[in-house]
């Protein structure tokens, strides 16, 4: 009887490894493309939207550029400018404005091109929530040995906000440092040329895992950050240079306060690439109505912290 069981549950579990490697075909309904628009936009600047087709999802190569784009901005429900088709260096092509963008103020997007839908969107710069004074003392700096060899010096930073908004706590920052290139001449330093590089930073676990690198030049700080009333987010910037030829001079800091729009559209991004093989991936976040993209403001301001001698 025993043997007989045995055998049952060998052909039972044989049939359910057959039923795991059965191939699943999957039909996704195709659509008619639709107006894809993307710009991120600050105060003091103009827009700038770049406008493509949507594809299919296995699509390959570039994008599809429409030739004939009509892209308006109003606020308050009063035309503000029509913006005009400009090449970038990089030869990406993007619609940009002539008038700049203020803070505080609801701005809308409206995109045509003939045949299609109209795609439309709003979002805002908010008020900046800006960072206190950040002070650096020399005792707190240490200069460490890297695994490959070389040194870095190490710079505890507290970024504490001055005035936490109650709720939308949306932020990101980005660190960059200059550093003097010197030579040394019977024993007087004299400086050659100074150079920036972007700033490596290190955090405890639960920091780190509450923030996101994006496609924009800015670490994104996940809102969860900020629970049981927490203000300062506390990193340590590490900053690689040659002690016989280099001083770091100072570390310069951007601090961006960010629309929920801009927020959810660049998590949402960051979270495609950090999913679990059987789980679902994250919808990417979409605030273009008949179309696709994202359409959302920041505002930012710019610290710079001198490092001591």
């Amino acid at each position: 009887m025993l043997r007989r069981s045995i055998i049952w549950i060998l052909v039972l579990s044989s049939l359910a490894g057959n039923r795991c490697a059965r191939e699943v075909f999957i039909d996704i309904p195709e659509e008619d493309p639709r107006i894809v628009a993307i710009s991120h936009f600050t105060d003091g600047q103009p827009f700038r939207v770049e406008v493509s087709l949507s594809r299919p999802l296995y699509a390959t190569g570039e994008e599809e550029v429409p030739e004939v784009v009509d892209v308006t901005v109003s606020t308050s429900g009063q035309f503000l400018d029509k913006l005009r088709k400009r090449t970038g260096d990089d030869e990406r092509i993007y619609w940009e404005s002539r008038d700049t963008i203020q803070k505080n103020i609801q701005y809308s997007l409206v995109v045509r091109i003939p045949g299609m839908p109209i795609a439309e969107s709003t979002s805002i710069v908010p008020l900046h929530a800006g960072l206190k004074p950040i002070q650096v003392f020399q005792t707190n700096v240490q200069t460490v040995e890297l695994d490959d060899g070389s040194m870095a010096l190490r710079v505890p930073l507290v970024l504490e906000v001055g005035d936490m908004p109650e709720e939308n706590r949306f932020f990101a920052f980005n660190l960059r440092h200059e550093t003097e290139v010197f030579e040394v001449f019977n024993g007087q330093i004299i400086p050659d040329y100074t150079y920036e590089s972007n700033s490596f930073f290190l955090a405890d676990g639960r920091t780190l895992s509450l923030l996101h690198n994006i496609p924009e030049p800015v670490v994104l700080i996940n809102e969860k950050f900020w629970s049981e009333d927490r203000t300062s987010l506390l990193l340590d910037a590490l900053i690689p240079f040659d002690p016989a030829t280099e001083r770091p001079l100072r570390i310069f800091l951007e601090w961006r306060t960010l629309s929920e729009e801009f927020y959810r559209y660049h998590l949402s991004l960051a979270r495609q690439g950090s999913n679990l093989p059987l789980s679902d991936p994250d919808a990417v976040y979409n605030n273009i109505v008949n179309g696709y993209g994202n359409f959302s403001g920041y505002s930012v301001s710019m610290d710079t912290i001198q490092l001591p001698n």
